[in-house]
């Protein structure tokens, strides 16, 4: 490891232990799985250990190298910053393995001082990554959109660009495929299959598909309140929409948040 490295990763982490979040508990909500040293980075969500499994961070996204995209570069840098060298637990709460046979899981690695950090609590605390879940990867949504909040309003990281930031249901034009957007809830109704976000210039009208199950308790659908949706901007002939297919891409901010245990 390079001086500056270490100079480096001894300033990050001293800034994420000054939050009160460079502790966390061995993951009681999911499943242990392998470990190893992290030989590589990747991406800023993405990382190889020593015994040569690649790794995906779960249930958040971050700007891709290979597609140059904005801030991707410094993404990496600061999972590099983090993780690089150190010895990685794995730790499963849905899917396991992607269709490259990535590992999807978060990971824990331990600082200089021993204590615990959660790399994707880390990511997305520093502005490194999005929030990003699956139906079968949402384990720990609700405990990662208030680190993505807080990383939003100081402006960290991606949020600093306006190609991240939370558009109004009206603001579509130039939206990336993946976006995230907010507006009050117009009305919400029952529909087949999947849901839906209908996206109009007053706010959203929600479809809520009958294999969503139940609501998440804490979300609160009321009309007039807000509601942020994140997923891919669909367009037709109707009003473009994102689908639905877990509650996990739905917010209601201002609502009580799982904040559990600490990251």
């Amino acid at each position: 490891m390079t001086a500056s490295l270490r100079y480096t990763r001894r300033r990050w982490l001293a800034a994420w232990a000054s939050l009160g979040v460079a502790g966390c508990a061995r993951a009681p909500d999911l499943v242990p799985g392998e470990s190893g040293r992290v030989a590589r980075i990747v991406d800023g969500d993405t990382l190889t250990l020593d015994t040569g499994l690649r790794v995906r961070l779960a249930e958040i996204e971050a700007p891709a190298v290979s597609y140059g995209d904005a801030f991707a570069a410094e993404a990496a840098r600061l999972l590099e910053v983090a993780a690089l060298g150190r010895t990685a637990k794995l730790y499963y709460g849905g899917l396991t393995r992607d269709r490259y046979q990535r590992a999807l899981a978060h990971v824990i690695v331990n600082d200089e001082t021993g204590a615990d950090v959660w790399l994707n609590g880390y990511m997305i605390r520093q502005g490194g990554a999005r929030v990003r879940t699956y139906p079968d990867n949402a384990r720990r949504v609700r405990r990662l959109y208030p680190l993505e909040e807080e990383a939003r309003g100081a402006r960290r990281g991606l949020w600093a660009l306006p190609d991240y930031r939370v558009r109004a249901t009206g603001d579509l034009d130039g939206a990336p495929a993946f976006a995230i957007l907010q507006g009050p809830l117009l009305g919400a109704s029952p529909v087949a299959g999947d849901g839906f976000a209908h996206l109009t210039p007053a706010g959203v009208r929600l479809g809520i598909g009958d294999r969503l199950g139940e609501a998440d308790s804490l979300l609160t659908l009321l009309a007039g309140r807000p509601l942020r949706v994140r997923g891919r901007i669909q367009t037709g002939e109707d009003d473009p929409a994102i689908r639905i297919t877990h509650w996990g891409q739905v917010e209601t901010p201002g609502a009580p948040s799982d904040r559990g245990d600490k990251t």
